[in-house]
């Protein structure tokens, strides 16, 4: 392959669809409209009574979400609780994703009620909490109990009752004639409209605390916060995991408060580049407009604990490997060391694959060997030796180091890690492809931590046991960057038009540096336009791969479009050069690019070919473009 493709194809394999739990491709009734009224509106994180961590949002990789809301209280209420363990454990049996959530509906209950309740009850489908009412004041329901079914594009496909059993209050049918909430999901999931959309539920009233009480209500750490931090930072911030310190008690919040405000008002933390209503991405990493205003009430209210007795279950983490044992492990060859200060450091370790024949790589996970200097990691397959011979140019130290790749043509990727990230298997069948006899090539991103740190990391690797079907990446670049030093936005952009229908499973958008704002969108052939991606303030050090959490069919004849700002002025704290100097297209730390990537699959397999070709000579032309540009000017 020509060298010209060489970054490209090395940026294009950064974290490139790792998993796509519950994919529908575009052959396979892939959803095609724009998700209307959601009630989730902003992607919230909520605990349920097992101290397990939901993440909703708009769009859903399930066929249908059922959520009802219930107490323990309401005759009515615990009455339909057996009706619904009975949907709950048919839906799970069937081949659509459809899940069941109930939503406590009561704020005054404590977790311990709550687990004693569906313990009582056998239930097994997540009961969620809600005492901040996050989820009343998104659904608004009117009675306990009622339902709510969301179809794959977050929209109310249907509201009320779960059957008639009841004609009013204390009166009762022997049995149900109509089966309201089982009829509406087998529509939605057959993609039928629901008719009547909406029933008239019959129970107790929904009812909160009154505005003025809950106003009057201190905010708490055991009530309030804890389950903030519970669902939405202690993934990382616990013991022996990537961020510096824990967030597991109420000490360890407390003596942070004022911090914990600062950064998440600031968006700092968690982290999350796409912007925060952006609603259709996988493990989005987000709080609430509520969340955010919590937490900073708690920390200028003096961060008080409050009742032990309202403190949520501490989210169980699994030890391990994630997904099981895996087919293939592979370790880096020893400890490499870190310095205890300087430059951060992207190292790149050349590990040889030992399979007898090529296969499909399902998903993989990594495992970094010390969490606290490990930033993110990569992984990239080479099939040519060139890793092997960069390698051998540093006898004297364990792997080579680069910037912005792997400083070679990867023959392909096969995903790569960052903080939060979950690993998740490609749906059964699908895979990347890796040769026999390749190397794999782990890039690891080091963070210097005041003191000499080792690491020595490791994947597992989980092939597909029966192929189906390949996902590949597709591009838009362009190389014409010409950033005057001093110029605090300037801008860039790119487009390219499919030759195809495709299906987009995740975007992964690319900027060094001096990189602002990055934002994508897909103008179909009748103009509507689809956001694919949008990033108000860049970071290099957290750039990731995002997953959406429905699949995007994109017609033949969209066209793509991506749009990027840069600061390259005295003010951006990223620019590596001091005063600004001039900067152009490269490799180099110094340089800049714009790449979108996108991970896609198409109807035909043949369809590939064309595609690519089509995604190489956009590339080269835009190179072509450049240099002619840069020829003119040196004129």
């Amino acid at each position: 392959m020509n060298t010209s493709y060489r970054v490209a194809f090395a940026v294009m394999a950064a974290m490139l669809c790792q998993a796509m739990p519950g994919v529908s491709h575009a052959g396979d009734n892939v959803s095609k409209t724009e998700a209307r009224q959601s009630p989730f509106e902003q992607p919230v994180k909520v605990l349920d009574h097992r101290g397990k961590v939901h993440l909703f949002s708009s769009r859903s990789s399930e066929a249908a979400r059922v959520f009802v809301f219930m107490t323990g209280e309401c005759p009515i209420s615990t009455s339909y609780v057996p009706k619904l363990k009975e949907l709950a454990k048919s839906w799970s049996e069937c081949e659509h994703k459809i899940r069941v959530y109930g939503v406590w509906a009561d704020q005054t209950s404590k977790p311990a009620d709550i687990q004693k309740f569906a313990q009582e009850y056998g239930i097994e489908f997540p009961i969620l909490l809600d005492h901040l009412n996050v989820l009343g004041k998104s659904f608004q329901p009117t009675h306990v109990p009622e339902a709510f079914v969301l179809s794959s594009d977050g929209a109310v496909a249907y509201r009320g009752r779960i059957d008639d059993s009841y004609v009013d209050l204390g009166r009762r049918r022997a049995v149900a004639e109509s089966r309201d909430l089982a009829d509406a999901v087998d529509h939605v999931t057959k993609g039928i409209a629901v008719v009547p959309s909406r029933t008239t539920p019959i129970g107790c009233y929904y009812e909160t605390l009154p505005a003025e009480a809950a106003k009057t209500t201190a905010v708490t750490y055991s009530k309030d916060v804890a389950p903030i931090l519970f669902a939405n930072c202690v993934i990382c911030h616990r013991d022996g995991e990537i961020a510096p310190f824990s967030l597991v008690t109420y000490n360890d919040a407390a003596k942070r408060s004022r911090q914990i405000s600062r950064v998440v008002q600031r968006k700092l933390m968690p982290p999350w580049l796409p912007s925060q209503t952006h609603g259709e991405f996988e493990e989005q990493r987000t709080l609430t407009d509520e969340q955010i205003q919590v937490l900073q009430a708690w920390a200028d209210s003096g961060a008080a604990v409050g009742d032990e007795a309202d403190l949520p279950a501490l989210p169980t983490f699994v030890s391990g490997w994630k997904l099981g044992e895996p087919d293939l492990i592979v370790e880096m060859p020893a400890e490499f060391e870190i310095p205890a200060d300087g430059a951060d450091i992207y190292q790149n370790f050349v590990i040889p694959i030992e399979i007898p024949e090529d296969k499909l790589v399902a998903g993989v996970e990594f495992v970094p060997g010390n969490p606290r200097v490990v930033h993110h990691n990569l992984l990239y397959l080479d099939n040519r030796g060139q890793a092997r011979a960069l390698d051998e140019k540093s006898p004297d130290v364990m792997g080579y180091s680069t910037f912005g790749g792997p400083g070679f043509v990867p023959s392909g990727s096969i995903g790569g890690w960052s903080p939060g990230k979950t690993p998740r298997l490609l749906p059964e069948g699908y895979g990347r492809s890796m040769k026999k006899g390749s190397d794999l090539v782990m890039q690891n991103h080091y963070h210097p931590t005041g003191k000499v740190e080792r690491d020595r990391s490791k994947i597992g690797i989980y092939f597909v046991k029966k192929p189906k079907r390949a996902a590949e990446a597709i591009w838009l670049s362009t190389h014409s960057h010409d950033i005057p030093p001093g110029d605090a936005d300037y801008k860039q952009s790119a487009s390219f038009t499919l030759p195809c229908d495709v299906t987009v499973f995740n975007v992964i958008p690319h900027m060094h540096l001096l990189g602002k704002h990055f934002h994508a969108e897909a103008v179909l052939p009748d103009g509507t336009r689809k956001e694919l991606i949008d990033i108000q303030q860049w970071d290099f050090n957290w750039q990731d791969d995002y997953l959406y959490t429905q699949p995007m069919f994109l017609p033949k004849g969209t066209r793509l479009e991506a749009s990027a700002s840069y600061d390259n002025s005295e003010n951006n704290p990223s620019n590596p050069s001091s005063p600004p100097q001039h900067v152009g297209w490269g490799e180099e730390t110094n340089d800049e690019m714009l790449y979108c990537f996108l991970v896609v699959t198409t109807e035909n397999p043949s369809d590939f070919g064309i595609l690519i070709k089509s995604v190489l000579k956009a590339e080269v032309g835009s190179r072509a473009k450049a240099r002619a540009a840069s020829w003119w000017k040196g004129k």
